[in-house]
């Protein structure tokens, strides 16, 4: 069996990308020629998706922060950053140093909503550090926060209160009696998808509370870990 496994140590690439770079007011895009026409679009959509989750969440980065695109799927896979994670995923938040990767995929409706969902992460983790190099790994690790919190809330703020995919799924699980709670998202991920029933559950706060409650929650959540921010909010 090890013998059958990768025997290199760097992900492998197959094309030499020549990178340039275009800047906005809050984002340095990395991109290549081949991805010329679609790069200007892609930068307007960051700004579009940044000037509604700064509101939202109550937040401003304070440098620019990187958004790494490749020009297809079969490119992304070849990034050295993060390796081929899957077909499955669509786009990757680096934590350490809040580099946002992702193909364009032809698709402009999929690709914005996958960027905003990425950029939710990148608020997430500038939150998380306040500031201190290495911050974002120190608190993620201190505070664990479950991937209903994480991903529910990236799908929320990314999707908006109307996600028919999301709506079958809960409407399923009521017919079936199997809407969880909280502890049961948080200790069995695998089997209540935390992208569904998070975004749920985050749909929920945003309903009853107004979607600045989400901005609250996650800047208290770093100083108070997430119950007791969810109390003092809620």
């Amino acid at each position: 069996l090890e013998a059958q496994q990768y025997f290199g140590q760097n992900q492998v690439q197959y094309k030499h990308f020549t990178w340039r770079v275009l800047e906005t007011e809050h984002f340095l895009v990395h991109y290549y020629p081949e991805e010329k026409q679609a790069v200007t679009a892609a930068a307007r959509m960051a700004e579009r998706s940044y000037a509604r989750l700064s509101k939202v969440l109550g937040h401003q980065f304070r440098e620019k922060k990187p958004i790494i695109l490749f020009a297809s799927r079969a490119d992304f896979g070849q990034n050295n950053v993060t390796g081929d994670l899957g077909e499955g995923v669509g786009g990757v938040t680096d934590a350490a140093r809040f580099r946002l990767i992702l193909p364009l995929t032809g698709d402009l409706g999929s690709f914005e909503q996958v960027l905003a969902h990425e950029m939710v992460h990148e608020f997430q983790y500038d939150i998380f550090a306040r500031g201190r190099p290495g911050g974002t790994e120190q608190t993620l690790e201190r505070i664990n926060p479950p991937y209903w919190y994480m991903e529910g809330m990236a799908e929320y703020l990314s999707n908006g209160p109307s996600h028919p995919l999301t709506a079958e799924w809960l409407r399923d699980a009521a017919v079936a009696g199997t809407i969880p709670t909280v502890q049961q998202m948080t200790d069995l991920p695998d089997k209540y998808f935390p992208y569904r029933y998070g975004e749920s559950f985050w749909q929920y706060i945003g309903e009853r509370w107004g979607d600045a409650a989400i901005g609250e929650i996650l800047r208290n959540t770093a100083a108070l870990g997430i119950e007791r921010a969810f109390q003092r909010e809620l």
